[in-house]
C-alpha cells in the first residue's frame, strides 16, 4: 500500500498528537464534513486498518462540545480564577447520554513504525468522551492557529518527563523543546482540581488554558 501525504499526517496525529479521533474529525480535517467526505474517509480509512496501521472501534461517549475557544485561558502576572465559577461553568456544559461513535486510533504497529508515544489501545473507556474532546481541540489549534499547532506534545509523549507535576493534555513546545503553553480538556473538573492544576503552572511561569 503506497501512502500519501494525507494518510502519513493522520498516522502522525494519532501517533504523537491524540489518542484517538472520531469519522467526523477525521473527515472535517481531511477531506470534508459532507457526506461525500465521511464516505471518502472511511474508504481509505479501512485500507489503513487492513494493513494494520489504524484500528477501528465503536464506543460509547458524550456528544462533542463546540470547542472554539478556551473557556478559560491564564498568564503569569495575573490573578488565577475563581475556581468555583470556572467549576460550574465547566460542568454545566454537558447534557444527554452517552452515544456510539466510531473512533480510530494507531495502533501498535503504526506506532512501531512511524514512531509516536499513544497507548496503540483503548485504554480506558471512561476516558473516551475527554481523549476525543482534547483531539477537538488539537483540530481547533490547526484549523485557528496552525503554527502553534505544529509544536502540540500530547500527554503520552510528556509522561516520562512530568514526574511529580501535574501532566496537561498537551503542551505547545518551542523549537528548544521549552514550554510555552499548557493545554487542558476541564471536563466535570471539581475546583480543588482547578486549583491544583494552576498552582502547578503558576509555581513554574507557565500559561496554561483550559477548554
Amino acid at each position: 500500500m503506497i501512502l500519501t501525504d494525507r494518510d502519513l499526517e493522520i498516522i502522525a496525529t494519532s501517533n504523537l498528537c491524540v489518542r484517538m479521533l472520531t469519522l467526523t474529525q477525521i473527515a472535517a480535517t481531511w477531506w470534508s464534513s459532507s457526506e461525500t467526505g465521511r464516505k471518502n474517509a472511511a474508504k481509505r480509512l479501512a485500507q489503513l486498518c487492513k494493513c494494520g496501521l489504524m484500528q477501528r472501534d465503536a464506543v460509547l461517549a458524550q456528544a462533542l462540545l463546540s470547542l472554539s475557544s478556551p473557556e478559560y485561558a491564564w498568564f503569569p502576572g495575573e490573578r488565577g480564577p475563581n475556581f468555583g465559577e470556572l467549576s460550574w461553568r465547566l460542568q454545566s456544559r454537558w447534557s444527554g447520554h452517552p452515544q456510539q461513535v466510531v473512533v480510530y486510533f494507531a495502533t501498535p504497529r503504526g506506532l512501531a513504525v512511524f514512531g509516536g508515544s499513544t497507548p496503540g489501545k483503548i485504554k480506558n473507556l471512561c476516558q473516551v468522551t475527554h481523549d476525543l474532546h482534547v483531539a477537538a481541540v488539537h483540530l481547533t489549534y490547526r484549523r485557528r492557529w496552525p503554527d502553534d499547532a505544529r509544536w502540540w506534545v500530547g500527554e503520552d509523549f510528556l509522561a516520562p518527563f512530568r514526574r511529580k507535576q501535574k501532566l496537561p493534555d498537551a503542551m505547545l513546545v518551542n523549537a528548544q523543546a521549552e514550554p510555552y503553553r499548557a493545554v487542558e480538556f476541564g471536563g466535570s473538573y471539581a475546583p480543588p482540581r482547578l486549583a491544583a492544576f494552576h498552582a502547578d503552572c503558576s509555581d513554574r511561569g507557565l500559561p496554561y488554558e483550559i477548554w
